[in-house]
């Protein structure tokens, strides 16, 4: 009987390690997309551009009130592209107008800078610096979605 019974323990013991084991193991490998930061998502995507695009990130300008620091500049033939990366979670409100948009996640809310704002104050100081030129503004979410239409300009 006691055979029976510490048979049956080791089993069940057994089973529950082989559970948590599996746990652990989804949970340190989810879903690979999550395991990478979105400066290392964004740098993997730009460097798929190919050899006609010049790609440089963490970009230090000198401004009128201050310095500004701008997450990537990618110069083409086709123009220079200014583009600021959010590594926020949740979902995006807002309008590209305004100056404020929210942050609902988990149900708490919080409100950030509209981003275009600061794309486009990026864009002003690289034209005092290197003259006109053709410039495309972007706004990358990483980790968010996108709730509201904020324009072609703005992807998630």
């Amino acid at each position: 009987m006691i055979e029976v019974v510490t048979a049956y323990w080791i089993k069940i013991f057994a089973t529950l390690v082989v559970f948590f084991i599996l746990i652990i193991f989804f949970l340190r490998n989810g879903n690979a997309k999550s395991r990478i930061s979105g400066a290392e998502l964004v740098t993997r995507e730009l460097g798929r551009l190919g050899e006609n695009y010049k790609i440089f990130h963490d970009v230090i300008v000198r401004s009128e009130r201050g310095m500004l620091h701008i997450d990537y500049v990618v110069v083409s033939s086709h123009g220079v592209f200014v583009l600021t990366r959010c590594d926020l979670s949740g979902k995006i409100f807002g309008n590209k107008d305004d100056r404020e948009w929210k942050v609902k996640t988990k149900g708490v809310e919080d409100t950030i800078l509209n981003p275009l704002w600061e794309n486009r104050k990026h864009i002003n100081a690289l034209e005092k610096k290197i003259g006109p030129r053709p410039f495309i503004p972007g706004v990358i979410f990483t980790n968010a979605k996108l709730v509201d239409d904020f324009g072609p300009i703005v992807v998630s």
